[in-house]
């Protein structure tokens, strides 16, 4: 595990004060040492917060701090943040119960994932993890449906992708529809329907999708006793999206994945293993194990045979614990370069790089609902927005940069 103080002295005191309060989450450290650090070390407690958000684990970080009974200027800050991250987890997940109902209604079966789900399932509340969206796992079938009952409901498609598409060429083409609740001009609720796990150029999506839909329990969300993930598959299903899609970029996606880790059983386990063979997870998962290990101090299974690179890990870790090194800091080609190396880095097979990196060079110059709205077109016509996306991006490039 990597010192609290070599963190300090590479990054800076206050990522080295959120990897603390993260590690007496864990209980790999006390509320001793965080009240320690506090004292001994000039804290920017607006820098704090933001290295937080951007994280996405306040939840989390100041629970810890609470708990340490630290008392300073910005206290009642966090204290306030935390109760609006509790009364929108909760809002959040009483309008998913509320969605899933007027799903069952009409025969259709949605199961939650991530969010508010998931802290409750592996973190026993629904107060532990930030929730931004309503994540529902779907038949394809059963699409169209759900888009009509959210409709009534006043939700609003985000981008009517089926214009673009097609309904017949949809499926393969995205892996989700998503729609939003507006409140006063404000988006309240974003609902994200799932008919695939992961993005479309992963190529054993519909593989991770059929393992989730092989088995699932009814558990108490709120209210109402709804379908859920079993835990096993939970797990598969976040180390695929923090992998797959967010390619590791957040602390959250560790602690996530270190939280799960310690309900699973040695059945659970042994089922995984075989799942990660199958669906490309073994370096994804080997991964994740090492930096939770040096960043967090928690060891759980390791049982693939594979070696990370001491250059890889500190790549890993730099980019999570830099600030210079986010996402959010790079231009739009640094950030596509950036997410391909990272996602090379992640593949079981090295000679997928080649076939990944054409995917996603098609992805770019594939047209999307955005150029569709930018210019709808007959659908005969439109081999045009091949013509069209290069100049929509551009226009988009230059308004972002005035």
């Amino acid at each position: 595990m990597i010192s609290i103080e070599e963190i300090k002295s590479e990054y800076d005191v206050e990522m080295a004060l959120i990897m603390l309060c993260i590690r007496c989450h864990f209980k790999t450290s006390n509320v001793n040492d965080i009240r320690q650090f506090i004292q001994s070390n000039p804290i920017d407690w607006a820098k704090f917060s933001s290295y937080s958000e951007y994280h996405k684990v306040p939840p989390i970080v100041y629970q810890s701090i609470l708990q340490s009974g630290e008392k300073f200027t910005e206290l009642n800050q966090l204290k306030s943040r935390l109760q609006q991250i509790t009364l929108r987890n909760w809002q959040l997940t009483q309008e998913a119960e509320r969605i899933i109902r007027l799903f069952q209604s009409a025969n259709i079966q949605a199961i939650p994932f991530k969010g508010a789900t998931f802290s409750q399932q592996f973190y026993g509340n629904l107060v532990s993890r930030i929730s931004c969206d309503i994540d529902l796992l779907i038949n394809w079938e059963d699409l169209q449906a759900c888009i009509a009952i959210l409709k009534k409901e006043s939700y609003l498609p985000e981008n009517e992708m089926e214009l673009l598409y097609g309904w017949d060429d949809l499926k393969s083409k995205e892996n989700e529809y998503n729609l939003d609740f507006y409140q006063n001009g404000q988006r309240l609720y974003h609902v994200e329907l799932h008919w695939c796990i992961g993005n479309s150029e992963l190529l054993y999506s519909n593989e991770v999708t059929q393992l989730l839909n092989k088995d699932s329990e009814k558990h108490t969300l709120i209210q109402d006793k709804i379908f859920r993930l079993t835990n096993e598959s939970h797990f598969l299903a976040v180390l695929f999206h923090h992998a797959g899609k967010d390619v590791f970029n957040f602390l959250r996606n560790f602690i996530d994945i270190a939280q799960a880790a310690q309900k699973l059983d040695e059945k659970q386990w042994h089922l995984l293993y075989k799942h990660f063979e199958k669906t490309g997870l073994k370096h994804s998962y080997e991964m994740a194990v090492n930096i939770i290990f040096h960043l967090f101090g928690i060891q759980f299974p390791q049982h693939f045979p594979i070696e990370i690179p001491q250059k890889t890990q500190r790549f890993f870790i730099d980019s999570l614990l830099s600030n210079e090194n986010w996402v959010n800091k790079k231009s739009t080609i640094g950030y596509f370069y950036y997410f391909m190396i990272k996602r090379i880095l992640l593949l079981d097979a090295k000679s997928k790089a080649i076939n990944l990196l054409f995917r996603h060079i098609n992805l770019i110059l594939k047209p999307s609902i955005k150029d569709y709205l930018f210019l709808p077109l007959p659908n005969p016509i439109h081999f045009v927005y091949y013509v069209i996306k290069p100049i929509r991006m551009v226009k988009e490039q230059f308004s972002n940069n005035q």
